[in-house]
């Protein structure tokens, strides 16, 4: 089974990303001892990129999107348009930051 872990820990993230600034957040996947990718966010909502080893895009955008929503975010958003393809087909649309969903219609709609 594969679990998804957010990590805000600054050591563990500067062991994936090269000077992390302290609001930079890590959702990693993990089966047994192997990763199975990870995604790389913000506190205030920005998906930064998504390092997709096992085709679970989904899962680590999803997993992003409840921690944003647990903490209160009411929009995540995009810049990245690598990552643009994955998000539309969960929902995202074009906005002033790129691509944007509001968090809670997103969990609200049955997570498509």
């Amino acid at each position: 089974m594969i679990k998804v872990m957010i990590i805000s820990d600054k050591q563990v993230i500067e062991s994936i990303h090269e000077n992390p600034a302290d609001n930079l957040r890590i959702a990693w996947a993990q089966e047994g001892p192997q990763s199975r990718g990870y995604a790389a966010f913000t506190e205030e909502g920005e998906l930064l990129y998504a390092v997709d080893k096992d085709n679970i895009f989904e899962l680590l955008v999803r997993a992003a999107l409840n921690h944003l929503d647990l903490a209160g975010v009411e929009k995540a958003f995009c810049k990245n348009e690598s990552m643009f393809s994955g998000l539309y087909l969960l929902g995202f649309k074009s906005g002033e930051r790129g691509l944007e969903i509001n968090i809670k219609d997103f969990f609200a709609a049955g997570c498509h």
